[in-house]
């Protein structure tokens, strides 16, 4: 008998409804497979033989053969397991056929017949539910991110009994009802747990150059001595950026189901922070692989890849951020297709100014001039154009760790109070680029610099000097206008003016380093 089943396969960060084709009969008996299958694929042949034994039912010896299309799109992952063991009994009589037809169904499946979790639930779902069916059946452990989808009804199973009875009888136990898809209650109550700043001690100008990296979403680099705060702040920056929208939140809890980085239960309501270790390979930042996954760049998307000690990385992961920071998109070629991942994050970076991390305090620093440029020139100038603002750390004073020094001070650099700023700058820059398809001041082109960015006589001649002066390149020249707009809309001003111009040139130049 021949019986279909529809499943998915996860092709990039979106899924694609495929066709589980299972024809048995009489014969010698064998079980084949084909449709383009990687081994994960491959081996639910004994997987699905064992379950369907015990599970109680009864298989007579056939030939089976196994086709999932369409045959020129590769298939991947223990997914299929569910949907080949469906189809087989379906095949042997134990299901009506007609009851497949508008149901996706998806999950691994152990020897004793449970189902386990798989990646990619969210996409599966959003991709049954565009292609108009009406029910999708996921893993038990799976229906939590299933239930977020509104439009389409869920089911959770167990083990391949309890999918068979629902099949058969309409039957679930109590705990899974089915779920019509609705504005999810998870993300209305906002988990406000972020670190706050008003922890940290000092450091007043890093904490505004902090503030007007991400009211613009400008790339920063922190600079300065071992134990001067540097982790400490990148930490806090995802707690100042607005809160996430539920579509924001909905395609970074994608992100993460597709890389198996979603933990049971779990919805993405925190904008990300991402900080790899300089060991990285180049795969796991950019992403790729035999089979394509989102890597730390991707993962970061929405919120913050921090790179700390910057110098410590390989040339070849450094340089391969310069087009998804430009693009905001990293583009992967694997077998004739073209994968495309978001990369659109802020990059905060943290780096010593030398080997001993103390220059240029010549009391502790005994690096000579040649030792420190070579280090730093370990930073291509390409990179260190990336950066739109570089804040240097100071020594802090015995004065800024004294509790009662820091209650005098009326500290306004809180978490929640640089968040209600950045988030009314935000909107000042949405207001101004609703007819562009930009969001953010860190992301205008020359066009649009020209459009928003008009400078006065006085304006122009202090940009001409720092120009001159600092020897910038014509990026670098870009970036001071873009996070000057940043520091005028922070002080609701309409034009940028000279102190503005004189503040992000400040955030240009330290310690010779750009």
């Amino acid at each position: 008998m021949y019986s279909e089943v529809f499943s998915t396969t996860i092709f990039g960060l979106d899924a694609l409804v495929v066709s589980v084709e299972i024809d048995s009969g009489d014969g010698l008996p064998f079980f084949e497979m084909s449709g383009y299958l990687a081994a994960q694929v491959r081996e639910a042949k004994e997987r699905v033989r064992v379950s369907i034994k015990n599970s109680g039912y009864e298989l007579r010896p056939q030939r089976i053969l196994v086709n999932i299309s369409p045959a020129d799109v590769k298939k991947a992952g223990t997914g299929f397991d569910l949907p080949i063991a469906v189809g087989i009994l379906a095949a042997n009589g134990y299901i009506n056929n007609d009851k497949l037809k508008d149901i996706v169904i998806v999950g691994e499946l152990s020897l004793d017949g449970s189902v386990n979790a798989v990646s990619g639930v969210l996409s599966s779902v959003i991709a049954a539910k565009e292609k108009g069916y009406s029910i999708c059946i996921v893993p038990v452990d799976n229906l939590h991110e299933a239930k977020l989808i509104r439009g389409i009804s869920t089911y959770g199973v167990k083990n391949l009994k309890e999918l068979l009875s629902f099949l058969n009888n309409g039957i679930f136990p109590d705990r899974i009802n089915n779920v019509v898809g609705e504005h999810h209650s998870i993300f209305a109550a906002f988990d406000d747990t972020y670190l706050d700043f008003k922890d940290i001690q000092g450091q007043m100008v890093a904490k505004r150059a902090t503030l007007v990296a991400a009211a613009g979403m400008h790339n920063l680099l922190y600079v300065g001595a071992p134990g001067s705060g540097k982790t400490m702040f990148a930490k806090r920056i995802s707690g100042i950026l607005p809160e996430l929208t539920y579509e924001e939140a909905l395609q970074i809890t994608k992100i993460y189901s597709i890389a198996g980085c979603l933990s049971k239960n779990s919805f993405i309501k925190k904008r990300p922070f991402r900080s790899p270790h300089h060991s990285i390979t180049k795969t796991a930042f950019l992403g790729g692989g035999a089979f394509p996954k989102p890597g730390e760049i991707t993962l970061a998307s929405s919120g913050v890849l921090f790179l700390d000690e910057l110098t410590e990385f390989p040339a070849c992961i450094l340089e391969s951020l310069r087009q998804p920071l430009e693009d905001k998109a990293i583009r992967l070629v694997r077998l004739s297709r073209e994968y495309v991942y978001p990369s659109d994050f802020m990059l905060v970076a943290a780096i010593n100014p030398c080997r001993c991390g103390y220059y240029p305090d010549r009391k502790r620093c005994n690096c000579s001039e040649r030792d420190i440029a070579r280090f730093l020139g370990r930073i291509s100038q390409p990179i260190w154009d990336r950066f739109d603002m570089n804040v240097h750390f100071e020594t802090i004073d015995f004065k800024d760790l004294s509790e009662e020094e820091m209650i005098s001070k009326k500290n306004i650099y809180t978490t929640k109070h640089m968040r209600g700023i950045v988030e009314r700058v935000h909107a000042i820059q949405q207001r101004r680029f609703k007819e562009c398809s930009i969001y953010f001041n860190s992301q205008m082109e020359v066009s649009d610099i020209k459009k928003y960015c008009i400078l006065g006589t006085k304006e122009k001649q202090l940009l001409e000097k720092a120009y001159n002066k600092l020897n910038l390149t014509a990026r670098g020249y870009n970036k001071i206008l873009k996070v000057a707009r940043t520091i005028a809309d922070i002080a609701d001003s309409s034009e940028i003016q000279t102190s503005h111009i004189s503040e992000a040139i400040s955030y240009r130049n330290h310690l010779g380093v750009m």
